[in-house]
C-alpha cells in the first residue's frame, strides 16, 4: 500500500507538471500566431508563460549535463536518454530554446516544435506511469 501511495504522489507531480506546460504551452502558442488577444491572454499571463518554459527548460539543460539532480525529472531525462536522439542534440536544443525564450522575440515554429516534442515526451511517460499504477 505504501508503494501505491507513493505512485499516486508521483503521478500527481507529473500531472500538475504536464497541465502547467500545457498552459504555458498554449499561451506561447497563441502569442506566436498573434492571436493572444483572441484567446484574451494579458502581456503579464504571455511573460508569466515565457518565464515557466524557461526554468523548466534550463533545469531540464542543467539535469541532462548532469549538474543538478532532479528527482521530479528524472523520468524525462530517462525517456531522453532512452530514445534515438542524441542527448547533446537535446542540450544543444534546450540552449537554443533559452536563449529564444530570453530574446522575447516571438518563438519560431522549430522552438514550439521542441517544447511540444518535451510536452509528448512527458505525456508518453505518464502514460507508462498510469498503466504500472492500473497493472497493479
Amino acid at each position: 500500500m505504501n508503494e501505491l501511495g507513493s505512485v499516486s504522489g508521483k503521478l500527481q507531480r507529473e500531472v500538475e507538471i504536464l497541465r502547467e506546460l500545457n498552459n504555458a504551452l498554449l499561451v506561447i502558442e497563441a502569442n506566436a500566431l498573434e492571436r493572444d488577444s483572441d484567446f484574451g491572454f494579458s502581456s503579464e499571463e504571455i511573460s508569466k508563460s515565457r518565464r515557466f518554459l524557461m526554468d523548466f527548460v534550463t533545469r531540464l539543460c542543467l539535469v541532462l549535463k548532469q549538474q543538478s539532480p532532479s528527482v521530479d525529472l528524472q523520468p524525462i531525462v530517462q525517456h531522453l536518454k532512452s530514445g534515438m536522439k542524441p542527448i547533446d542534440d537535446w542540450i544543444e536544443d534546450l540552449e537554443g530554446l533559452t536563449q529564444q525564450l530570453q530574446s522575447n522575440n516571438k518563438p519560431t515554429e522549430e522552438t514550439l516544435a521542441i517544447l511540444e516534442d518535451i510536452l509528448s515526451l512527458l505525456d508518453s511517460q505518464f502514460a507508462e506511469d498510469l498503466q504500472r499504477l492500473y497493472a497493479r
